[in-house]
């Protein structure tokens, strides 16, 4: 397996481990072919402060103040915490720079694309105060945009949702029921089955 290492925290304690999605790739020369694939998975291995973790994320403190395996040191002397490859790499270590104050480089816009992406990232770890500065000035860029498409409004649902934008929330999700015939598709964006099934 191909392994990228990524310092967030130079003097960190913790590995955070993201497996990276591969976009799938056509060989015309093998298309019809049924030998298996020998293409090895990537991963990208974050180092990070366990402190800062904690601090910045209510599911950090709970993982690493219980009993799970990631709140033990291993082998190597550093906490391991695994996700496979449920996010974006690229919006996995603007979170994770954020939460560990390394905010120089942070763009102050973002396409509606990693928007979404940090969404399901803030979501997931709960870690909603720590990126509220850039995250309000990110989701208000899309006040006024008129979404283009169906995907355009799931994850303008999901980031006003998740930024607490009540307004592009609102319109969003008129828009969608509007535009739909049946159910909204979430497009696999992690949107709650609360928010989809109205």
């Amino acid at each position: 397996m191909a392994t990228t290492a990524v310092q967030i925290d130079p003097n960190g304690d913790t590995i955070l481990t993201l497996l990276i999605k591969k976009s799938p790739t056509i060989n015309f020369g093998t298309l019809f072919k049924t030998e298996p694939t020998t293409e090895q998975p990537e991963e990208k291995q974050f180092l990070c402060s366990q402190k800062h973790l904690t601090l910045a994320s209510r599911r950090a403190s709970k993982i690493f103040s219980s009993n799970f395996k990631e709140a033990s040191k291993e082998d190597d002397g550093f906490y391991h915490w695994k996700f496979g490859d449920l996010f974006d790499a690229e919006a996995f270590e603007l979170v994770l720079k954020i939460i560990h104050g390394k905010t120089r480089n942070i763009p102050r816009t973002v396409s509606l694309d990693l928007l979404a992406a940090v969404a399901s990232i803030v979501d997931d770890l709960e870690c909603h105060d720590t990126v509220a500065f850039f995250s309000q000035g990110w989701i208000l860029a899309y006040e006024d945009i008129t979404p283009a498409s169906t995907k355009t409004l799931a994850q303008l649902i999901l980031a006003s949702f998740v930024f607490e934008h009540a307004r592009i929330f609102k319109t969003a999700s008129m828009l969608a029921i509007i535009n739909s015939r049946g159910t909204v598709s979430s497009y696999d964006l992690p949107i709650r089955v609360a928010i989809m099934g109205k």
